[in-house]
């Protein structure tokens, strides 16, 4: 049976993502252009146009699908624990191996375009606010006790920040010891919270 409209249109706009996702990954964001994209997904630079007009689009429809992914394994994942703090444990090993990822070098390449690019830094943030929504929405879930307490959300949003930072930081050989070991980053988050027990 022949595909509708809506499902070609969805395979074009996944084809799409998943060539840009590739060649932010293998290529990193100055040398991915629109065309190649195009090449890569086996679509027209007209289909690509249509359905991404630019390549900021483009870069942050893939960004908000990674990042929406990314919140959908956190979900997924099996985070549990007798108490909030054996939770709490799982999800900071659980977002550190998500900031560890390969893909995620892209949102730092992102980032770094942000600064300096007004369209880019308007769409990261838009994105980056509902995911980190989303986080903190999960992290409450999982430990209502804590998520009760004042401050919550502040201590959530530092632990994100200390945790892609000093993932960022790991990912640049030779860098070993300038970043502490994650057992002991984990701890020192964890404790963190205590204010909110």
């Amino acid at each position: 049976m022949p595909r509708t409209q809506a499902e070609r249109r969805a395979a074009t706009v996944n084809a799409l993502l998943d060539a840009t996702l590739r060649s932010l990954v293998e290529v990193g964001l100055a040398a991915t252009t629109t065309r190649g994209v195009a090449q890569r997904a086996g679509v027209s630079q007209g289909a690509q146009q249509h359905h991404f007009p630019t390549k900021a689009l483009l870069v942050d429809a893939t960004i908000i699908r990674l990042m929406e992914g990314f919140v959908a394994g956190l979900r997924a994942a099996s985070i549990t624990g007798d108490t909030p703090r054996q939770r709490l444990h799982r999800l900071l090993d659980q977002l550190w191996e998500i900031h560890n990822r390969p893909e995620i070098a892209v949102v730092h390449e992102v980032f770094t375009v942000a600064r300096t690019d007004a369209e880019t830094a308007r769409l990261l943030a838009a994105t980056l606010t509902t995911v980190h929504d989303d986080i903190v929405a999960l992290a409450a879930e999982l430990m209502p006790t804590y998520a009760a307490a004042p401050g919550f959300r502040d201590v959530m949003l530092t632990t994100l920040a200390a945790i892609r930072a000093t993932a960022q930081t790991a990912a640049v050989p030779g860098t070993c010891g300038a970043v502490p070991r994650w057992e002991s980053m984990r701890g020192v988050l964890a404790r963190a919270f205590e204010p909110c027990e």
